[in-house]
């Protein structure tokens, strides 16, 4: 306890852990190496037990790093071009762009809004929007809806973790951030599988992108 008092409590009483959320939210949407979610859900559970960082400006402050973020990676699809991305030496993140090059288009929404829950997927969404000429002004509110959705639903899942343990908000941060990591392994593992089911390796899906 001597830990969170010490530490924690006065860093997330003070405006720089928002500087601080919102710079790892957007890093995270361009090399997602350290996925976010643990940051804004183990902070939600925080502010259940000791009232800061405050939860709304906290929702604000993650979905405007996510927006940032996608924006960000779409720019850089478009400035590397399709072919390019796809001839990188890291297979899964190929495959990945194949994928979501296919998608785009009907159904943009609800691929930019399931995409934002697993971290390479939605890095391989934004690449191939910009990669492939997707329209900016069509993409961007896809973007702020998904990121918007992802903020409340972290925020959301963190603050009732920490609530239920109350009494002990470490536990309750700890749980709820073992949560976090435990959904994105589980959703990653599921988009895998679901992938290879539909298109099997070996089974001809790099004969051309669809749009």
């Amino acid at each position: 306890m001597d830990f969170l008092h010490d530490f924690l409590l006065p860093l997330a009483n003070s405006p720089w852990i928002y500087a601080i959320a919102l710079a790892l939210v957007v890093l995270d949407a361009v090399f997602p190496v350290f996925p976010s979610e643990v940051l804004v859900v183990g902070l939600a559970s925080l502010a259940a037990a000791s009232a800061v960082p405050d939860l709304m400006l906290l929702v604000l402050v993650a979905s405007a790093g996510a927006f940032v973020g996608d924006m960000l990676t779409y720019t850089i699809g478009r400035q590397i071009g399709i072919r390019r991305l796809q001839s990188t030496r890291f297979r899964p993140l190929a495959r990945m762009l194949r994928w979501a090059s296919r998608r785009l288009g009907p159904r943009t929404g609800m691929v930019v809004l399931t995409a934002r829950f697993i971290p390479f997927a939605r890095l391989a969404v934004n690449l191939a929007a910009g990669s492939t000429g997707y329209a900016f002004a069509r993409f961007a509110p896809f973007c702020l809806a998904a990121g918007l959705a992802w903020a409340i639903y972290n925020v959301t899942m963190g603050y009732l973790a920490g609530h239920w343990f109350r009494s002990q908000p470490l536990l309750g941060m700890a749980i709820a951030i073992a949560l976090a990591v435990l959904l994105g392994f589980a959703l990653d593992l599921g988009a895998a599988r679901w992938r290879n089911r539909r298109h099997p390796p070996g089974g001809g899906t790099s004969s051309g992108l669809r749009r």
